[in-house]
């Protein structure tokens, strides 16, 4: 309990920092009305976000073939740090991976993210709504990504003793073969990189990103994923969390009518895809 505690002081309070700085609350609706409206910015920033690759370009292409590249090589070192998280197994290690595996725990983060989005809500405080907001969305979006990933690939974990290179793809639901990529990193990764994108301070950034990183590294000591595990979980999620903040930071997309788009009318909701 004293763990969890402590990570929401860690996570609310550069939250409530930032926001003692608004200058004006929202008051022009009614709660009703706010988080409907919220509703349909997750669905048109989860559009967003899933349509990115339909509107790459030329430079877009070559930072997903670095970070593919990237990934490539860390699996290099998958065997020598699992090797290294074996030798060091404590018992202090032990609770030190227990306590940084919770910033990574889906339902932990959700809840948490809930709690600011409720808070920013009851408060009147528009930058931490919608912050919180953002990072849930972000949680969601990355580990959808991470559920079909998994499947699709079906990589072993490293406890099965099967190696690194051992795939069963569509093993689902299959635990033994869910190991790429790692999920708990891509949630840890995609709430601090909102937060840090939100914040914009460096010294705050870096200890988001060592939070997201320790939660990585605790699943790689559990024996539950390889390295390259690691390192493609939190090139996606710091890709998904920026591009959702940008769009939204940059008025929803106005700059341009292309991808997805939730058009709400009488008879429901209508998708469409514009490029």
């Amino acid at each position: 309990m004293r763990c969890h505690t402590a990570l929401a002081l860690l996570v609310l309070l550069p939250l409530a920092r930032a926001a003692a700085g608004e200058n004006a609350p929202e008051r022009d609706s009614t709660a009703i009305g706010i988080m409907e409206s919220d509703g349909l910015k997750f669905l048109r920033g989860a559009g967003y976000v899933l349509s990115s690759p339909l509107r790459w370009k030329g430079g877009d292409w070559l930072t997903f073939g670095g970070a593919g590249t990237g990934t490539i090589a860390a699996s290099g070192l998958d065997i020598d740090g699992r090797l290294l998280m074996q030798r060091n197994r404590t018992p202090h290690n032990e609770d030190l991976a227990t306590a940084a595996e919770q910033y990574g725990v889906g339902l932990n983060m959700i809840l948490l993210s809930a709690g600011g989005y409720v808070a920013g809500l009851a408060f009147d405080s528009r930058w931490v709504r919608q912050t919180s907001l953002l990072a849930g969305s972000a949680i969601l979006i990355a580990a959808t990504v991470s559920t079909v990933s998994k499947v699709v690939i079906g990589r072993a974990r490293p406890y099965t003793g099967n190696g690194h290179m051992k795939f069963k793809p569509f093993s689902f639901p299959v635990e033994d073969y869910a190991s790429f990529p790692s999920g708990h990193t891509i949630v840890a990764f995609a709430f601090s990189g909102v937060l840090a994108a939100r914040l914009d301070n460096a010294w705050v950034s870096a200890g988001l990103y060592a939070l997201a990183a320790s939660c990585g590294l605790s699943r790689m000591y559990t024996d539950e994923h390889w390295f390259s595990d690691v390192v493609f979980g939190s090139v996606i999620s710091i890709s998904v969390s920026r591009s959702l903040v940008r769009w939204f930071e940059g008025g929803e997309g106005t700059g341009g009518d292309t991808g997805l788009r939730l058009i709400p009318g009488a008879g429901g909701i209508t998708l469409v895809y514009s490029f």
